[in-house]
Parts: C-alpha cells; sequence; structure tokens
C-alpha cells in the first residue's frame, strides 16, 4: 500500500478513485507534518501547499529547509482557491483580514504547521497584528480540517474561517476568493520505483483525471501538473 501523510485535500482521494488505489494510508497532519513524515522516511508521498514568504512560491524551498534536498522529488499537483467561508448572505459583512478583529466577529483557525495556517499568518503579519492570540476572537479555535472549518461555520459556532471553496460549496456556505494556491506532490526519491506511486503520478497526468478535477467547484490543472518541479 502507498503511505500518504500531510495536508487535507479532496483532490488527493480523487486522484486515489481514479487511480484505482484503495487500500491507501492516508494520514492527515497538515503540510508540515508530511514533510517531517518524508524525512523520517515514514511516507512515500505528501501533499504539500507551503507559501515561502520570500519568493511567494510554493513548496519547493522546502527540501532545502529541512536539508533533505537529495532526497526528495516534487512534481507538480493543481490549483486550488482558498477564501472566507461564512454563512449565506454573509451576515457579517466580512470582507477582509481587518473585520477579524472585530470584538463580534468569532474566527476558526487552522492547526499549525498547515498551509492554510501559514497563509493566514503570513497575510496577519501583512496588516500588522503582533498579537493575534490576544487580539481575534477564535484565533486559538484550530480546526484540523478544511471540512471542520465549514462545519464549525455551518453549525454558528465560527463566523468565518479559510479554507477551500469546494467545501463552502458541500455545506451550503457563502465563499469569499482570497488566493488560488498550488498543491503539489513530495515524493520520496527511494520510492519512486514502488508500483503504487508509479500508478499515482501517471493518474495525476492523465486526461480523465484533468477532466474529473475540472468538475470539483474552485480546483483546476496547470501547465505543470504531473511533471517534476523539484529539482
Amino acid at each position: 500500500s502507498i503511505y500518504i501523510i500531510g495536508s487535507h485535500c479532496p483532490g488527493i482521494d480523487l486522484l486515489l478513485q481514479v487511480a484505482g488505489i484503495n487500500d491507501a494510508k492516508i494520514i492527515n497532519v497538515g503540510s508540515l507534518g508530511g514533510w517531517n513524515a518524508l524525512k523520517r522516511g515514514e511516507a512515500d508521498v505528501a501533499g504539500t501547499h507551503l507559501l515561502d514568504e520570500e519568493t511567494m512560491k510554493y513548496n519547493v524551498h522546502m527540501p532545502m529547509k529541512l536539508g533533505i534536498e537529495d532526497e526528495i522529488e516534487i512534481y507538480g499537483g493543481y490549483v486550488r482557491e482558498i477564501g472566507f467561508v461564512v454563512a449565506p448572505g454573509n451576515p457579517k459583512g466580512i470582507t477582509g483580514f481587518e473585520d477579524l478583529l472585530r470584538q463580534d466577529v468569532i474566527f476558526v483557525n487552522r492547526v499549525k504547521g498547515s498551509g492554510i495556517r501559514t497563509y493566514i499568518d503570513l497575510q496577519l503579519k501583512k496588516i500588522g497584528i503582533k498579537d493575534p492570540e490576544k487580539q481575534i476572537r477564535g484565533y486559538t479555535y484550530q480546526a484540523k480540517t478544511h471540512t471542520a472549518v465549514a462545519a464549525a461555520v455551518a453549525q454558528g459556532r465560527a463566523d468565518v474561517g479559510v479554507a477551500i471553496g469546494y467545501v463552502a460549496k458541500l455545506y451550503g456556505l457563502e465563499f469569499i476568493p482570497l488566493a488560488e494556491e498550488h498543491f503539489d506532490l513530495a515524493i520520496r526519491k527511494d520510492r519512486l520505483s514502488k508500483q503504487s506511486v508509479k500508478i499515482l503520478l501517471e493518474t495525476l497526468r492523465s486526461p480523465e483525471f484533468a477532466e474529473r478535477i475540472r468538475e470539483m467547484p474552485h480546483y483546476k490543472i496547470h501547465e505543470k501538473t504531473g511533471r517534476r518541479i523539484f529539482p
């Protein structure tokens, strides 16, 4: 079987479905957790969407950062749109990160080490928020997955969170787009010869996968989908 550890994404579920791989071991621990699992040799593949604040590029900075550049290859995945998820009609009138400072707004955050959390913290830093734990209601309320964020908003436990547009649609919530992020697959070089890993990469390049992912709201492939982007 194939061990996929890292960021939670419905796109990975679709990829496995199209590939006909049904014995995959999937552990959702966020992008950073996936990289650490690769480093320790626990994962074959990690799903990742970590933004480098210096270059504003996704994922390719990580092998160097962890000192595993000789052990890893990264393959282009797909693009997914992320944004604020709010109740239908956007009752609190959320338009930007500044709104999270309001006392009448309860936020649901993502866990540390997740790509979305990295993105959130970067945006807060940009608008000069020094102490988000004290300044934002709900900053310490951390959800493990996109679906958990959407569920918190749908159930009225929070007014707003950041997640992929796909889950907003799933939960009948309103979606306010913020950014497009690159979700890629990092793979240990010593696992590239594994049959299930080969099938996964072949499927990633296939017209069938391209067609199926286009049907998912707020997802799209790009010119580097299935191609090696590192090294």
